[in-house]
């Protein structure tokens, strides 16, 4: 694993942070709550697993260094995907507004629509 002056950790952190700061400002709590070491109230936790989602969408992060940068286990890592996954299969406004959120991070990041 590299250290914090490695680039691509570098990366990874930013883009984390970018990612939590679109689902904290649309789920209307702050990233410091999003952060928090405990599951917190449910909107917090449901904007974790969402901004949790589009990491792994938008930047193909791997679960292990969506763990490191979000603080949290490998397991909880994958609940989170398998369970946005399954809300966007179920909810087709779910569906949409998870695009339209993959879509915004990535117009934030710079990359390709």
């Amino acid at each position: 694993m590299g250290t914090f002056q490695d680039p691509a950790i570098f990366l990874s952190a930013q883009r984390v942070g970018l990612t939590q700061a679109i689902a904290a400002q649309i789920y209307a709590i702050t990233v410091a709550e999003m952060r928090g070491a405990t599951r917190g109230r449910p909107r917090a936790a449901r904007a974790r697993q969402i901004a949790i989602a589009l990491a792994r969408t938008v930047f193909d992060m791997s679960q292990k260094q969506l763990a490191m940068e979000f603080g949290r286990d490998r397991s909880t890592i994958c609940h989170a995907c398998n369970l946005i996954a399954r809300l966007r299969e179920a909810v087709k406004e779910g569906d949409s507004t998870m695009r339209w959120m993959e879509s915004h991070l990535r117009r934030a990041a710079g990359l390709s629509l």
